[in-house]
């Protein structure tokens, strides 16, 4: 099982309402057992550490996965070291890197990771990977095309609702940081 790739738990995501409707970020989101995406800052968090060891328990990447998500991405990218070089293995390589302050090398990773799987299934996970990655680097714009690109792509897809969901966060969430930033007198947003 693969973090994030589950089964919907409900029918259809309930739509967050505009982001100028409110200032609570929008809710967390259940990912799979034992952790949730969380809606302030769309990283994902392990809430029952029992649950989590269970639900990956035949995912070889869990360790690793495991120890960057209970907050130590160092120790995560050495056990990540020796994993074959896959996308899923250089998407969280970056997830580390984006977690340890090197924002920029992760976001050269992600761009070299969409430039080869671009119009694949990949695609819309690697987007919103990125979009969290233009967001530590405070590039939130950006980071809002690549959310409502995931977002698009999963909708398209007719990726299960728990995807769809979490780009809708992502989405939202975004939406709400940058109406919440003061605008230079004259600027309008599009």
């Amino acid at each position: 099982m693969m973090p994030g790739v589950n089964e919907p738990t409900h029918e259809a995501p309930t739509p967050a309402p505009p982001a100028h409707a409110s200032t609570a970020p929008p809710p967390d989101l259940e990912g799979g057992p034992g952790w949730v995406i969380d809606g302030t800052t769309l990283l994902p968090r392990i809430t029952d550490l029992a649950a989590f060891r269970e639900g990956m328990a035949t995912d070889p990447l869990a360790d690793a996965v495991e120890t960057l998500w209970s907050g130590d991405p160092s120790h995560a990218r050495e056990l990540l070291h020796t994993a074959p070089s896959t996308v899923r293995v250089r998407a969280l390589r970056a997830d580390c890197d984006r977690d340890l302050g090197d924002v920029d090398r992760a976001l050269r990773e992600y761009a070299d990771l969409l430039a080869e799987c671009t119009d694949s299934p990949w695609e819309p996970v690697l987007r919103q990977h990125h979009g969290k990655a233009l967001l530590a680097a405070g590039r939130v714009e950006e980071a809002l095309v690549e959310f409502e690109r995931a977002h698009d792509l999963r909708v398209e897809a007719g990726a299960p609702a728990d995807l769809v969901a979490s780009s809708a966060q992502a989405r939202d969430r975004t939406r709400q940081l940058l109406g919440a930033r003061p605008q230079a007198s004259g600027a309008s947003r599009r």
